[in-house]
């Protein structure tokens, strides 16, 4: 299967989401939804899993847009804004662990309802409670959003209608650059108008009352397709039992990619690390208000997209090897982030530039070690837990990078955070281009199995 093809049945081309492997979903449950009936009722659940899943991202990234109000005030410094985000991120990746395994068990409508309303309280108490509490209120914030993504895909995998199920999977992804929109465009305006205080509650308010009309309009759909007792496979003929020939990480072990784990940490340092400091950087380094950083950094999402599909298209045409194209992206990353330190404090939208092609570069990057990579290295078993495993790791990457970048801002300026990007770039570039030989190799082989 070409590589295109299979970001396609992977989740398609939108920023990589916490990937879960929807048939893993049905086989452990201890229940099963059945299926809806008609193409209306499919369509109504993926408008009410896309809203939801959009104002999730109003209460997510709404933090990344006021933050340099908040370090401006002196509410927080850098180095304690960069922890906030870390502790967010940590969180995050353990809940979405935490998340796949309950929703096996518990109703997939109940926790998204939950992980709406925590994370709307979460947001109110950001505005109302003391900075001291941030941290703890923030990495909580991290564990109820991590409550609506895997319900989400069990939603899909069990009830949506068949012939509507790969395009919820594929559409799904244009909540990410909707939700940030919406966030930055949010927070920008109440910056303005009012503070960041503000700005938080009314994020609050978007996620409590998604709530409210999740509660309300997914009840037809509950009684359409309810919920029964998964019954228990007859054990099959031990002859007849195919078994899997290794798991995807074992396999890939084998192959000695184990380096990969190098530029996969970096690339989540480069793709979150960059986005969640670029309205701080925007207004430390070009005197603009807290609302005009936030709302020039509404630039980002709406070009990431492109990284996604180019990547896509530079494999699938020219280069047929995921670790080549992973390399070509962290060249353009590396050329951008040389010339970023040129164009900060003199031209304010050439940086906005350079930092759009390393965001795009990294979103294209992800998906290919998100989405592609798990897949093909676990043709014989394993590649929701590759996949799983190496998303936990980019978090890794992100958590580090959003309290490095504060500590880096805070104790030597800028110039350190910039030298830090563009040294990861660097780092990442030389190891895909040393493992692409032997990647080819392996995916040779695993063609063969």
């Amino acid at each position: 299967m070409q590589p295109v093809g299979r970001l396609f049945l992977h989740g398609g081309f939108g920023p990589a989401h916490p990937p879960l492997d929807p048939v893993l979903v049905m086989q452990k449950s201890r229940s099963v939804y059945a299926r809806l009936h008609t193409p209306q009722q499919g369509t109504a659940l993926f408008l009410l899993c896309w809203a939801a899943y959009a104002a999730a991202y109003v209460g997510r990234y709404n933090y990344s847009a006021l933050m340099g109000a908040m370090t401006a005030e002196g509410v927080l410094t850098l180095q304690a804004a960069g922890a906030v985000s870390t502790g967010y991120f940590l969180c995050y990746a353990a809940g979405q662990v935490i998340s796949g395994f309950a929703c096996q068990r518990w109703s997939p409508y109940r926790m998204i309802f939950a992980g709406l309303a925590l994370s709307g309280l979460c947001n109110l108490g950001m505005a109302a409670l003391p900075p001291a509490l941030m941290p703890v209120l923030w990495a909580a914030n991290g564990l109820f959003q991590a409550m609506v993504w895997p319900p989400i895909v069990r939603l899909f995998a069990e009830c949506m209608p068949l012939d509507q199920q790969k395009g919820a999977c594929i559409n799904i992804n244009s909540t990410t650059p909707a939700g940030t929109l919406a966030s930055y465009a949010l927070c920008a305006l109440l910056l303005a108008l009012t503070g960041w205080r503000t700005a938080f509650t009314a994020s609050a308010l978007v996620l409590l009352v998604m709530a409210g009309v999740w509660a309300a309009a997914t009840g037809p759909l509950r009684r359409a397709a309810p919920a029964r007792p998964l019954e228990t496979p007859r054990t099959p003929d031990p002859e007849h039992t195919v078994r899997p020939q290794g798991g995807g990480l074992g396999v890939l072990l084998g192959a000695g990619l184990l380096g990969l784990a190098v530029p996969v940490i970096l690339h989540g340092a480069l793709k979150d690390g960059v986005t969640s400091w670029v309205p701080t950087m925007v207004q430390a380094n070009f005197a603009v208000s807290p609302a005009l950083s936030a709302a020039v950094s509404m630039v980002l999402p709406l070009v990431n997209l492109t990284g996604a599909y180019l990547a896509g298209w530079l494999d699938r045409r020219w280069l047929h090897n995921e670790l080549k194209t992973c390399a070509v992206l962290f060249g353009a990353a590396t050329a951008a982030l040389a010339l970023l330190p040129l164009a900060v404090g003199r031209s304010l939208p050439l940086a906005l530039a350079l930092l759009a092609v390393t965001t795009a570069a990294m979103l294209g990057i992800n998906t290919l070690f998100i989405n592609v990579i798990p897949v093909r290295a676990g043709r014989s078993g394993g590649a929701a837990a590759l996949s799983g495993l190496l998303n936990a790791v980019t978090y890794v990457g992100a958590a580090a990078a959003t309290w490095g970048v504060g500590a880096a801002a805070d104790s030597w300026g800028w110039g350190a955070v910039f030298a830090l990007w563009l040294a990861m770039a660097v780092v990442s570039l030389i190891t895909v281009l040393l493992c692409a030989g032997r990647w080819a190799r392996f995916t040779a082989a695993q063609e063969e199995v």
